[in-house]
């Protein structure tokens, strides 16, 4: 298959999503019955796939896309189960496996000792901007794209801590842990979320007579960036002082 397969946008999202993994991270394309590792900077591992042609097919391709983009993928020593008796199902054993890996993570705590995240008080994590970056097409042309972090201050956690430290989580892996109802916000500058509605959140407040606000790739209320997941969503303001 040509290189022609993969378009720009798909060639610079491939590589953009696989170097904000962290080292070992875990990386399950949805609805593709495949589970990758990242091994190291330049390669992944695909640990598990589902015994379908589906699934092969979507490795296949996916293979091809990582080495346009010079990402190698190992697959010489994967786990082949069989497929899950329905699309839910699967769905559930997905999310219970990713949660079952989330949940061993670990960062130090500043101290000398090991917390895991999960045990962190992620709802005062929020999205930080780190900064553009450039990076090489194989055609030998650049873009520049956002790198973007969750953000936890050691402060939230602990005692009598005057330090400007925070703990950098990677944006997929925070959803993962704590939801997307503590992902899909961001902080406005002003110290208010703008936090995305959900659909019976939006229907409800169609039929209470109020509006929300439809966010870009900046607040529309402080002109501040907006984290890409948050892009195109329609959002309620959640004031400082009030509990979500």
């Amino acid at each position: 298959m040509s290189e022609e397969e993969f378009g720009p946008e798909l060639r610079v999202w491939i590589l953009e999503h696989f170097q904000t993994m962290a080292p070992s991270a875990i990386w399950r394309p949805e609805g593709t019955g495949l589970r990758y590792c990242k091994k190291d900077e330049t390669t992944l591992t695909l640990q598990h796939r589902v015994d379908h042609p589906d699934s092969l097919h979507h490795h296949e391709r996916i293979k091809r896309l990582c080495d346009v983009v010079n990402i190698e993928i190992e697959d010489d020593d994967v786990m082949v189960t069989s497929p899950a008796l329905s699309a839910e199902e699967a769905y559930m054993l997905e999310i219970q496996e990713r949660q079952q890996i989330a949940a061993g993570w670990t960062v130090p705590d500043g101290e000398g000792k090991e917390v895991r995240l999960v045990d962190l008080p992620l709802d005062k994590a929020y999205p930080k901007y780190l900064g553009d970056r450039e990076i090489l097409l194989d055609d030998g042309n650049t873009t520049t794209i956002e790198d973007w972090a969750v953000a936890l201050p050691y402060a939230a956690f602990r005692d009598s801590d005057d330090t400007d430290e925070e703990v950098l989580m990677n944006p997929d892996d925070y959803n993962l842990m704590a939801g997307d109802g503590l992902f899909m916000r961001y902080l406005n500058g002003r110290g208010d979320w703008v936090k995305a509605m959900t659909r019976a959140e939006m229907l409800e407040t169609a039929e209470a007579g109020a509006t929300g606000i439809l966010v870009g790739k900046t607040c529309p209320l402080t002109q501040v960036k907006v984290p890409p997941w948050m892009w195109g969503t329609y959002c309620d303001i959640i004031r400082g002082d009030e509990e979500e």
